[in-house]
């Protein structure tokens, strides 16, 4: 594999940028595992999730900073990061970023309580008090996968990003066990896991912070 070239995220590459994000996060249990149970055929499961991925890009871009690594000219990860002086993403950012389709596929109530379950993921690393800056989405197109990108993102372009800005706090969190330790191999320590609950459904929830 050719060397991996780091570059901000450029909206004419939205379309490979949201498949690349929603492959990666295929059947990942709080953007798929949640929903799950609220379509009658995977094939509708799929479609409104395809669509939910774009929603949350479109939302996140808008107040994050985001990276592409290009491989042969082509979109092989996404790194979207929040400074610690940015504004978390917002119930506006997600209704003009597609959110009211989504809205009529599971309704309201769901909605909500899918946003609610959201913001529970990141409760314990927003009551950390220090400045911290917060990797929100490291995603691997799966053909580039076990190749080293997750962490050559991590180590990098990450890492060096936050210190060059004067940074010395990284946080993240994963709703997948399998996720644990690949994070904890790159430099990250477990700081709480735990379980949610959402339209009826329990998941995992695992922060991690590391110290630069």
């Amino acid at each position: 594999m050719n060397k991996v070239e780091y570059k901000r995220y450029d909206k004419s590459y939205e379309d490979e940028a949201v498949k690349v994000l929603t492959e990666a996060f295929d059947k990942y249990p709080l953007f798929w595992g949640v929903f799950e149970d609220m379509f009658k055929s995977e094939e509708k499961l799929r479609s409104f999730y395809e669509r939910l991925m774009k929603g949350i890009f479109k939302a996140t871009v808008r107040k994050d900073d985001c990276y592409m690594g290009m491989v042969d000219g082509n979109v092989a990860s996404i790194v979207i990061v929040e400074k610690p002086s940015g504004k978390p993403v917002g119930f506006w950012d997600y209704a003009v970023s597609g959110m009211a389709g989504i809205i009529a596929r599971v309704g309201l109530k769901a909605t909500l309580n899918y946003m609610d379950m959201t913001d529970k993921t990141e409760v314990v690393v927003k009551s950390i008090t220090e400045p911290r800056w917060h990797l929100y989405f490291l995603a691997v197109d799966p053909k580039y996968q076990s190749q080293g990108l997750g962490s050559g993102a991590i180590q990098d372009l990450v890492i060096p990003l936050v210190k060059s800005n004067g940074g010395n706090l990284l946080t993240v969190t994963t709703n997948a066990e399998k996720n644990v330790a690949f994070y904890t191999k790159n430099g990250f320590e477990v700081i709480k896991e735990e379980t949610l609950e959402c339209n009826g459904k329990s998941i995992g929830n695992w922060s991690f912070r590391m110290d630069l």
